[in-house]
């Protein structure tokens, strides 16, 4: 009936189908914005990040992964969930999407930030607005260099460095000495 001229525009596999190059300039540029952003909101918070995560295990890096995949799960369940029973059919499920898809993109660039921000003080004092520009360009590195599903996993692998420690500290802060005294 209607002839398939225009290829639809839209899909996830959009984001799939993308060339390295052209998911590297997405990905340095959004770990850039956030990161920014966050320098600009919380530059104590991200301080500290760096800190620990210098202090810290390398071990740390799991809690990183432990970070994405509870915001992937919940956040995706919520999605699935909104699906399925109905509300505000496709509207709901990209806006769910998007919500879900813009926090683990702030969740990978401040831990691209705190990798950036460690590397920046290797060679000297610590410059955490380099380190966003560090950590924005080894942010695309992955897109680059590997297929799309393999960029992904190592896109996260790397942020979860940077993650790990912070969240490890704030899963395990509760349980101060304030706490123990009671």
């Amino acid at each position: 009936m209607f002839a398939p001229s225009l290829p639809l525009v839209g899909g996830p596999s959009g984001l799939v189908d993308a060339s390295g190059p052209v998911l590297a300039g997405v990905s340095f540029a959004l770990v850039l914005l956030f990161a920014v952003g966050l320098l600009s909101w919380r530059p104590a918070a991200v301080g500290r990040a760096v800190d620990r995560t210098v202090d810290g295990s390398p071990l740390a890096a799991v809690y990183g992964v432990v970070a994405f995949a509870l915001v992937a799960a919940i956040g995706g369940y919520g999605v699935f969930q909104a699906a399925r029973a109905g509300l505000g059919g496709t509207t709901v499920r990209w806006l769910g999407a998007l919500v879900v898809g813009t926090a683990l993109t702030a969740l990978g660039s401040f831990g691209y930030l705190v990798v950036g921000a460690s590397l920046t003080q290797v060679e000297g004092p610590r410059r955490p607005w380099l380190g966003a520009a560090v950590g924005a360009v080894v942010s695309a590195l992955p897109w680059l260099a590997l297929p799309a599903l393999p960029a992904l996993a190592v896109w996260t692998l790397v942020a979860a460095v940077g993650l790990g420690s912070p969240t490890r500290h704030y899963i395990h802060d509760d349980r101060s000495v304030r706490t123990e005294a009671r």
